[in-house]
C-alpha cells in the first residue's frame, strides 16, 4: 500500500519540510506571517468585513451585499469578488473564527502550497509523466517564484493552486473525451477569481491547439471537437453567474479599464528583468535595492522562475532530437513571447487595462510542463550540449547585474549597492552548473534531493528576510491598533449615539485622523470600528467616486488611484460629518465648525460635533452642470447648496427643484441592506442622498419606485412628493437576478449533461 503512494508521501513530506523551512521561524518566533505589501492594509480588514457580513447573514438572514462601514458605503458583494468573495478559501476560513486573521491565513496558506503541488502532480500524471518527475513538478509549481509571490496576495493564490486542474480538465477531454472536470473547475476558476479567469481563458487556445496537436496529430476533428468544448466551457461560465454578472456590471465603471498601444517598453530594464526572472528567484529582492527597478510595479513583479534544473530544462528544448515535438513547442513558446515583449500584448491579458505582467504565472506552469517532458524522456536531449547551454546561462546570470548597471549608468556603484543581486546570481550560476552535472549523468535522485533543497533554502531565506520583528510586526500591535477606539464591536457607535438622542435616527459620519489614531496602519480601520468612515484603500472602490475625485482631486492620497482620505472641510459638511475624534484640536479638518464636546474619551481622545451638520438627506433648490460647475470655479461648498448633474438629466432635475425651503430626511433607519427615512415637503422636489451611487438602488417613495439621478460627484438624487414621504431604499447588486437565474440555468445543463455522461460511460463498458 504506501509503496502505491510512495511519491504522493515523498510530495507530502517534501512541502511539509519546505513549508517549516518557510514559516518555523515565524512561529518559534511567535510573529505573524505578514508578507506581502496589501496583507495587513487591504486583506486583513476586507476579511474583517466579510466575515461581519456572513455572520450576520447566518443570524439573520441577511445577504452580504452592501457595506457601510467601507468608503461611505460599497457594493460589497460584486467589488470583493476581486479580493475574497468567490474565493473559496476565504469561505473555508469562518471554520477558525476562533484563530487570529493571521495564524488563519497561514494555516490557508500552507494548505495551497500542499493543493498546488497536488494539483500539478495530478496534471503531469494525466499527460502520462512518471510519478517521480510529477514529484518534481508538483514542488517546482508549489514553491516557483509566483507561488511565493502570491502567498502574500491571497486571492492570487487561491487562483493559483487550481489552475493546474483546469489544464487536467483539458487533457482529459483531448484524451478520453470526458467533460466534467473542466466543466466544473471553470466555474470554480471564474467564481474564484475573474480577473485571472479572464487571462487564463485568454491563453487557453493557444495552449489548447498545441496540446491537440501532440495528442491527435489529425486535426481533421478539429472544429466539431473545439466547439464542444467551448460549450462545456460556456456552461461552466454560466454556473459561475451569480457571480460574473455583477461583477461586470460594477467593474465596467472602473476607469482603469483601458488599453495601452504603446510598442515596446522604454526602458530596456523591463526584458532584461524578464529574462532574468526565469533563472533566479528574484522575489528575493523585488521589494528591495534593485538593478531593474522601474519605479513602476507592473515591471517590478515578474516571478517565472520555478526552481534552477526546470529553468536549465527548459533550455534543452532548443538541441532536442525530437524535431516535431520541438518545432510545435517554440512555436508555443513563440506566441507567448511576442505577448510579453509588446506592452498592447500584456495590456490585453491583464483585462485591457494597464500592462501587467502577473499573467506569466501561466508561462512558469508550462516551463514546469515543459522541463518536466524532457527531464521524463532524457533520451531526446543531447547530452553534449547540456554543458554549453549551461555555461551559456551561467554566463548570463554573472554578467546580467553589471550590464543592467552599465545600461542605467549605475556601474560606479554597482557592487555597493547591488552587491546581494551579484551574489544570489552568482550562486545561481554555480547550481545551474551542478545541476547539468547531475544531469548529464542521469543521477535523477540526486537532482530531486538538491531541487527540494533549493526550494527549501530559498524559500526560508526569503521569509526569514521578511520577517517583521520589529513592534509593528507584532501579534500585540495588530490587536491594539483595532482597540484604540473601543474594547468590543459597535462600543464607539454605541457611545456616540449615546452622546445626542437624534443620533439614534440619523445617519452620519466620523473623521478620526489616520497618522495618530489610525497610528498609519490602514486607511481601511474604519472597518474594524463599524464606523461610516471617510479614507478608503482598494483597487475595486465604488465607481461613482470617480467623479467626486474630479470635483475634489485632493482627495486622492499619496497621488494613487486606490487611496483616498477626505479631509476638507465643505465636503465634510457636505457628507454628513458628525462627529471627529482627535488627540488635539490641531488635527481638526479646517473649514468646520467644530465644538468639544469631551476631552477624555478614552483617557486622552477628544470629541468635537460639527454645528453644522447636515443630514444624509435634504432637498436643494437650483441645478447645474458637471461642466458648468467647473467652468465656473464653484467652491466644493456649493455641493451643498447646488444639485450638479449630468447634462442629459439637467432640465429633468431643474424641473424638480424647487424654491422652497429646505427639508431634512429624518427618522432614518438603516443596516444590512437598506434604509429607511422620513421627509416632509411643502411643495414636493429634489433630494440628495450622500451615499454612493450605484445601479443596485432600488428607491420607494410612498411605496413606488422612482427614478434615482447621479448627482454632485457620484451621490444619489432623487424626486419626492408634496406632503409626507416615506422613503425605502433597497440594495441588491445590478446583475444578481440575472447572474443567479444564469447559474441555475448553467447548473441543470451541467446535470443534464453529468446524467448524458454516465449514460455513455455505461454504453462503452457494455
Amino acid at each position: 500500500m504506501l509503496k502505491k503512494y510512495k511519491y504522493p508521501l515523498l510530495l507530502a513530506g517534501a512541502v511539509t519540510l519546505i513549508c517549516g523551512c518557510m514559516f518555523l521561524p515565524n512561529l518559534l518566533a511567535h510573529i505573524p506571517v505578514t508578507y506581502g505589501t496589501d496583507l495587513k492594509p487591504e486583506q486583513f480588514f476586507f476579511n474583517m468585513e466579510f466575515t461581519n457580513l456572513m455572520n450576520q447573514f447566518f443570524k439573520k438572514g441577511t445577504f452580504p451585499f452592501y457595506s457601510w462601514s467601507m468608503f461611505l458605503g460599497t457594493n460589497f458583494f460584486a467589488s470583493q469578488t476581486f479580493y475574497i468573495m468567490g474565493d473559496p478559501f476565504t469561505w473555508a476560513s469562518l471554520l477558525f473564527q476562533n484563530l487570529n486573521f493571521f495564524d488563519r491565513t497561514l494555516l490557508l496558506e500552507i494548505g495551497k502550497f500542499f493543493i498546488s503541488a497536488f494539483s500539478m502532480f495530478y496534471l503531469l500524471r494525466t499527460m502520462k509523466i512518471s510519478e517521480k518527475v510529477s514529484f518534481f513538478g508538483g514542488l517546482c509549481y508549489a514553491f516557483s517564484g509566483w507561488a511565493i509571490f502570491f502567498s502574500g496576495q491571497l486571492m492570487f493564490h487561491s487562483f493559483y493552486c487550481l489552475v493546474p486542474l483546469y489544464f487536467c480538465g483539458i487533457e482529459k477531454y483531448l484524451i478520453t473525451g470526458k467533460k466534467m472536470q473542466f466543466l466544473l473547475i471553470t466555474a470554480i476558476l471564474l467564481s474564484s477569481h475573474w480577473y485571472f479567469f479572464y487571462t487564463l481563458s485568454f491563453l487557453t487556445p493557444f495552449f489548447y491547439i498545441y496540446r491537440y496537436s501532440q495528442i491527435k496529430f489529425d486535426f481533421s476533428k478539429f472544429i466539431p471537437d473545439t466547439l464542444k468544448l467551448i460549450g462545456i466551457y460556456l456552461i461552466g461560465v454560466m454556473m459561475a453567474g451569480i457571480v460574473l454578472v455583477p461583477t461586470i456590471s460594477y467593474m465596467s465603471e472602473n476607469n482603469r479599464i483601458g488599453l495601452n498601444i504603446s510598442l515596446l517598453f522604454q526602458d530596456p530594464q523591463v526584458y532584461l528583468h524578464f529574462l532574468a526572472s526565469m533563472f533566479v528567484p528574484n522575489y528575493q529582492y523585488i521589494y528591495g535595492v534593485n538593478v531593474f527597478e522601474t519605479n513602476w510595479h507592473v515591471t517590478r513583479e515578474i516571478c517565472i522562475w520555478a526552481g534552477s534544473l526546470t529553468a536549465l530544462l527548459v533550455c534543452q528544448v532548443f538541441c532536442i532530437t525530437d524535431k516535431s515535438y520541438q518545432r510545435k513547442t517554440l512555436l508555443f513558446y513563440l506566441c507567448l513571447i511576442i505577448l510579453a515583449v509588446f506592452p498592447i500584448g500584456d495590456a490585453a491579458l491583464h483585462g485591457f487595462s494597464e500592462p501587467s505582467f502577473r499573467w506569466t504565472f501561466l508561462l512558469t506552469l508550462f516551463n514546469i510542463i515543459t522541463a518536466c517532458y524532457l527531464f521524463d524522456h532524457l533520451e531526446i536531449i543531447n547530452i553534449k550540449k547540456i554543458y554549453p547551454i549551461a555555461s551559456l546561462v551561467a554566463a548570463f546570470c554573472i554578467v546580467i547585474v553589471p550590464l543592467s548597471a552599465i545600461i542605467e549608468g549605475k556601474f560606479d556603484i554597482v557592487f555597493n549597492e547591488y552587491g546581494s543581486q551579484i551574489i544570489l546570481f552568482s550562486g545561481c550560476a554555480i547550481l545551474i552548473f551542478v545541476f547539468a552535472f547531475l544531469l548529464k549523468r542521469r543521477a535523477i535522485n540526486a537532482l530531486l534531493i538538491l531541487s527540494v533543497l533549493e526550494f527549501a533554502l530559498s524559500g526560508g531565506i526569503h521569509y526569514i528576510r521578511k520577517m517583521d520583528t520589529s513592534e509593528r510586526g507584532s501579534y500585540a500591535f495588530a490587536n491594539e491598533v483595532t482597540h484604540v477606539l473601543q474594547d468590543e464591536d459597535q462600543g464607539l457607535n454605541n457611545y456616540l449615539d449615546y452622546l445626542d438622542p437624534e443620533n439614534y435616527t440619523e445617519y452620519y459620519r466620523i473623521y478620526v485622523p489616520h497618522d495618530s489614531l489610525y497610528w498609519n496602519y490602514s486607511h481601511n480601520m474604519s472597518v474594524a470600528y463599524q464606523l461610516n468612515g471617510l479614507m478608503i484603500y482598494d483597487s475595486t472602490y465604488s465607481p461613482a467616486i470617480n467623479k467626486l475625485a474630479e470635483l475634489a482631486p485632493e482627495i486622492r492620497e499619496f497621488n494613487s488611484g486606490m487611496i483616498f482620505n477626505i479631509k476638507n472641510g465643505d465636503l465634510m459638511k457636505f457628507l454628513n460629518v458628525k462627529y471627529a475624534l482627535v488627540l488635539n484640536s490641531k488635527e481638526l479638518p479646517f473649514g468646520v465648525n467644530w465644538e468639544l464636546i469631551q476631552d477624555d474619551y478614552r483617557g486622552s481622545i477628544s470629541i468635537y460635533e460639527n454645528k453644522d451638520f447636515r443630514p444624509l438627506g435634504t432637498t436643494y433648490n437650483s441645478a447645474l452642470t458637471y461642466e458648468e460647475f467647473m467652468q465656473t470655479n464653484q467652491s466644493l461648498y456649493e455641493l451643498n447648496n447646488i444639485v450638479i448633474c449630468n447634462n442629459e438629466n439637467l432640465e429633468e432635475i431643474k424641473a424638480l427643484v424647487k424654491r422652497d425651503a429646505r427639508s431634512e430626511l429624518n427618522n432614518i433607519q438603516y443596516g444590512g441592506n437598506q434604509l429607511t427615512g422620513d421627509i416632509k415637503s411643502d411643495n414636493g422636489g429634489f433630494m440628495v442622498i450622500t451615499l454612493p451611487y450605484d445601479e443596485g438602488w432600488k428607491i420607494l417613495v410612498n411605496e413606488n419606485e422612482v427614478k434615482k439621478y447621479e448627482v454632485n460627484g457620484g451621490f444619489i438624487g432623487i424626486p419626492i412628493n408634496q406632503g409626507e414621504n416615506h422613503i425605502e431604499m433597497y440594495f441588491v447588486p445590478k446583475g444578481f437576478k440575472f447572474g443567479l437565474i444564469m447559474s441555475v440555468i448553467g447548473s441543470l445543463m451541467a446535470t443534464v449533461l453529468f446524467i448524458f455522461s454516465i449514460k455513455e460511460r455505461k454504453k462503452s463498458s457494455i
